[in-house]
């Protein structure tokens, strides 16, 4: 397939909800992430816009639902910022227990190949910019917008490899957070669904 150029990408983003079986690649899984919160150069620059940056504050932990990935058992990892690596968090498929934390009936989380949900730290988001007004809720806001930003680049990213993409808010967060054993002050804030385009 010929390299899409980033106009491309953005011309051929969706959100497509339907997913083959086809197993993913950790190749394919290593450049999500990296488009998520990749490290850009030595001096430890992000791929996405982080307020505080220059404070190492970083708001955002990255966790990959893993049910058919080449190589890598169903559970639920932790990403590391730094490197991309993953460290099992939870043993288990755990898509379905996702699908049912969703608000209404979203089938498509329980039959994406993984989901990489972004989760944020919001007490250090919020204590950080604690005297910028509005008092207490700016740095959630910071938080979000980042959040946003890096579920772009998941979106971009998939775009480029030909990969369906879902970005699900749509979930009880204690539910989601409870399930996922997500460690306080640790919160969900967007599912990424990823995975094959199903064949019509």
């Amino acid at each position: 397939m010929d390299q899409l150029t980033l106009e491309d990408a953005i011309s051929k983003r969706r959100s497509d909800r339907a997913f083959d079986d086809k197993p993913l690649t950790q190749p394919l899984l290593h450049k999500l992430l990296w488009a998520a919160q990749g490290i850009t150069n030595e001096s430890g620059k992000r791929t996405v816009p982080s307020a505080h940056a220059l404070h190492a504050l970083h708001p955002l932990r990255l966790f990959v639902s893993a049910g058919q990935i080449e190589g890598v058992a169903a559970g639920t990892y932790q990403v590391s910022g730094d490197t991309r690596e993953l460290t099992l968090h939870l043993s288990g498929d755990r898509r379905g227990a996702l699908q049912q934390a969703a608000l209404d009936d979203q089938p498509w989380i329980g039959g994406a190949t993984a989901i990489i949900t972004i989760c944020a730290d919001m007490l250090a988001a919020s204590q950080a910019f604690a005297e910028q007004p509005p008092y207490g809720a700016r740095g959630r806001r910071y938080a979000y917008i980042e959040a946003g930003a890096a579920a772009q680049n998941i979106y971009l990213q998939a775009a480029a490899e030909g990969l369906s993409c879902a970005l699900i808010a749509g979930f009880r967060d204690e539910a989601t957070a409870d399930m996922m054993q997500l460690p306080l002050p640790l919160e969900p804030v967007i599912h990424m669904c990823i995975g094959w385009p199903a064949e019509v």
